[in-house]
């Protein structure tokens, strides 16, 4: 059965000793842990200083640390010179290696509009990529990117497989985040076999269209489709449950992150 994991996203109003206590109690595999601009700050944005007491409280919660969610930057932004990029990611990188996880980053800024023009925002999103991509390479960081972004430049799955076509395996692998793409109106499954040569990460959330913020059961995403396709592509990687909803009460969150863990291990298990 495949390893079903809990992103600290999913408690992001608690603290990162409360959000980790919760999802060990719950009895997950392991966790993505977040640090992105207005979403999660459970991992500092910018990370600077020592990790170490974020490392020691991780490693004292005794749960695995599958990957860290975070933003070294816009991508796209020609503002973002290579000097500071590298810099930002160099302390990223040093956490993931800490943790003994994966990084994941985003696909551009936190807007549709390019900078320049699509061409060449999509050129020095993947410039960038190849950057992070060697820095992590060079301490046995594994760099991923979510390709597909509702609220961010790659918000389409035309410019996620241009992004993609720009970005050699070497580099990054591709994180498929199945709310995103139904919140973009695209079809999950077809999706998943699209991609599925360069999936290594998957995060399932609910969602229609337009709304990445559903529950588990309670939006249109095709779990079982998505899951079937990569199974029948060779995916044997993780599926990480990222539960930022809008339609839970705070005091409810552990008990709706336990029927969704219920839910999709009874569907991974299969």
């Amino acid at each position: 059965m495949p390893e079903l994991g809990c992103s600290t996203i999913s408690f992001r109003q608690r603290t990162a000793a409360d959000a980790l206590a919760i999802i060990r109690d719950l009895g997950f595999d392991g966790i993505d842990l977040g640090g992105l601009p207005g979403v999660c700050d459970h991992i500092p944005t910018p990370l600077t200083g020592s990790p170490e007491h974020l490392v020691d409280l991780v490693r004292r919660s005794g749960l695995r640390t599958w990957a860290i969610n975070v933003d070294p930057g816009p991508l796209n932004d020609p503002a973002l010179d290579e000097h500071d990029l590298l810099e930002s990611g160099r302390a990223l990188v040093e956490l993931a290696a800490s943790l003994d996880a994966a990084m994941i980053v985003p696909c551009g800024a936190q807007h549709r509009e390019p900078f320049a023009d699509e061409t060449t925002d999509l050129d020095r999103i993947a410039h960038g990529l190849r950057l992070l991509g060697a820095l992590a390479a060079e301490r046995g960081v594994r760099l991923l990117v979510e390709g597909l972004h509702h609220y961010r430049f790659c918000h389409t799955a035309e410019r996620a497989g241009a992004l993609l076509e720009r970005v050699p395996v070497a580099s990054a692998g591709f994180v498929f985040d199945v709310s995103h793409v139904v919140a973009g109106g695209f079809d999950e499954v077809a999706l998943a076999r699209e991609f599925a040569d360069r999936i290594e990460h998957v995060h399932f959330r609910d969602a229609e269209p337009g709304d990445i913020n559903l529950s588990i059961g309670r939006g249109r995403a095709d779990f079982a489709g998505v899951v079937r396709t990569l199974r029948e592509h060779g995916y044997t990687g993780r599926y990480v449950l990222e539960l930022e909803t809008h339609d839970v009460a705070d005091e409810d969150r552990p008990a709706a992150a336990a029927a969704a863990r219920a839910d999709i291990a009874a569907l991974l298990g299969s």
